[in-house]
């Protein structure tokens, strides 16, 4: 059997400092406009975005497709802060293949992992450094950042998997991570009620 091109092996080199890999094929930044309506309070996110669009979180991705397989590295880097007092988080998704798991690892920070089904069910995972986390099939996942600096990981799927945004979208989590008293605290999303 002739190998093609793609069908050899490839490494990337991670920068635990930096919180990012090279070489990356693709870079997407998350703006505050771009989560816009993730936030509850959508007052405060108006009046910021008057004046800038802050960068809430970037995405380093290397897609690996073979002639009979697929594979996809992700790093996620999300900025410490918050929008009133809910912190910083990834827009959160379920797969648009509703049978594809992901695996992520948190290699920098502390935050948590919020899962939902679209039933309902929710579960959280407290994250820090070396932290690595099985998301199964059919769970919504979203990523929050409730440390002073950086949060890092490090996310493996199929290509395969997809992402779809729009029932996270038009619904939210269950709970939103607030702070109180410099602490973390879950509350209801008001969006549900």
């Amino acid at each position: 059997m002739n190998l093609a091109k793609e069908d050899y092996p490839v490494s990337v080199q991670f920068d635990f400092e930096k919180g990012e890999f090279s070489p990356y094929q693709k870079r997407v930044e998350r703006k505050l406009s771009d989560l816009s309506m993730m936030f509850q309070a959508k007052g405060i996110v108006d009046k910021m975005l008057e004046k800038e669009d802050p960068v809430i979180y970037e995405i380093f991705y290397y897609g690996y497709q073979t002639s009979i397989s697929d594979m996809a590295l992700g790093v996620t880097r999300i900025q410490p802060g918050t929008i009133g007092d809910e912190y910083f988080m990834t827009k959160g998704h379920f797969h648009a293949a509703h049978d594809q798991p992901e695996i992520y690892f948190c290699v920098k920070g502390e935050g948590y992992l919020l899962q939902e089904t679209i039933k309902g069910e929710f579960q959280v995972e407290k994250w820090t450094k070396g932290t690595i986390s099985h998301i199964p099939p059919m769970w919504a996942h979203r990523v929050v950042n409730v440390g002073t600096g950086a949060l890092v990981f490090v996310a493996s799927y199929h290509l395969a998997a997809g992402h779809d945004y729009k029932p996270v979208v038009k619904r939210g989590f269950s709970k939103r991570v607030v702070a109180e008293n410099g602490k973390a605290a879950f509350i209801m999303n008001k969006q549900r009620e």
